[in-house]
């Protein structure tokens, strides 16, 4: 068994710890700045990261807000252990190169937590691109739109496009890889924004050197009522998304829309609900979905001393798209992204 740690135990990172602690391996320790959020787990439980890695583990998963990721990676990787890093891997691109550094002299093995890449309809889309169903890509369009109900845990310290439109930024670069000239993005500003500080809805357009183009909306917009609700148990709420791609030969696309829910249920009392069952459904008990693939391909690569599918240089993709789109949100303008 891999003896494995998680760092941060919050939202993510305890349903990090669950699928862990469900699997065939050991969930040895976990970490985290609340001892008693810590503590829930049953195993040894700490505040101090260099307490936590003296307990002799072969992987830790770091879950953490990302301003903390390269402090973080460098403790994990000097103790000799292998890394899953929770995106964004970085708040910038300097910061994501010097993760990159410091984890390629260590040469334990690295793996970036970017989850969509394990659900399947977006892996099937992915296969379907490299085979030629779309021929010469033209346009890639994705939307991912959730309720605000988690909008103000973020509020101060992270945006739109740090939580919500880094998935995208990913996808869209696993799928066209090519040179970017310009990107451009655009808020819509209302309620959330006058509350939180948090953009409502971000859209952002990016051309390829190629000729193709790319819109990505990132958005808090769908009624409260459609994420909130507490029956039945277990179920979490969906998001409204899709992606995309056309080209000259044919077009793909994985509708997670509204109208295309799989699960969904209606009363009189509490009305309409859609569940969410691509990143974490828990069926019988025990976590399914995307988010487990993502675990165990990452602990399959770590016994078998595999690369992982996501790599560093990946999420530093991302991160570049990320930071040109924050950028021609805060100008204005158009950004190009750095490599």
């Amino acid at each position: 068994m891999i003896r494995v740690g998680v760092l941060g135990v919050g939202a993510i990172g305890a349903w990090h710890a669950r699928i862990v602690d469900e699997g065939a391996d050991e969930l040895a320790a976990v970490c985290d700045t609340d001892l008693a959020r810590a503590g829930a787990f049953g195993v040894p439980s700490f505040q101090d990261i260099s307490a936590f890695l003296a307990e002799g583990l072969d992987a830790v998963i770091i879950a953490t807000p990302e301003g903390s990721h390269e402090d973080h990676v460098e403790q994990v990787v000097a103790a000799g252990c292998a890394v899953l890093v929770e995106k964004p891997v970085a708040p910038d691109l300097a910061s994501m190169r010097r993760i990159i550094d410091v984890v390629e002299a260590s040469g334990v093995i690295a793996m970036a937590a970017h989850v969509e890449r394990f659900e399947a309809g977006t892996a099937g889309l992915q296969q379907g691109l490299v085979q030629g169903i779309c021929g010469q890509t033209s346009a890639i369009f994705a939307r991912r739109q959730f309720g605000p109900a988690e909008v103000g845990r973020f509020a101060g310290q992270s945006s739109t496009l740090r939580v919500l439109g880094v998935h995208d930024f990913d996808l869209v670069r696993w799928l066209h890889p090519g040179p970017i000239c310009s990107v451009q993005s655009m808020a819509g500003r209302g309620a959330i924004h006058a509350a939180n500080g948090m953009d409502d809805h971000v859209i952002t357009s990016v051309q390829f050197s190629n000729g193709a183009v790319a819109s990505i909306e990132s958005g808090w917009t769908l009624p409260l009522g459609y994420q909130r609700f507490d029956t039945p148990d277990g179920w979490g709420a969906a998001g409204n998304n899709r992606l995309e791609v056309y080209g000259d030969k044919g077009f793909l696309s994985n509708d997670m829309s509204m109208r295309s829910q799989q699960l969904i249920a209606f009363d009189q009392k509490a009305g309409f609900r859609a569940a969410g069952l691509r990143h974490q459904p828990v069926v019988h008990g025990r976590v399914q979905g995307a988010l487990r693939a993502e675990v165990e391909h990452f602990l399959d690569c770590v016994r078998h001393h595999r690369t992982p599918l996501v790599s560093m240089h990946d999420a530093a993709r991302a991160v570049a798209l990320l930071a040109a789109a924050e950028t021609a949100l805060a100008s204005g303008s158009p950004a190009v992204p750095e490599m």
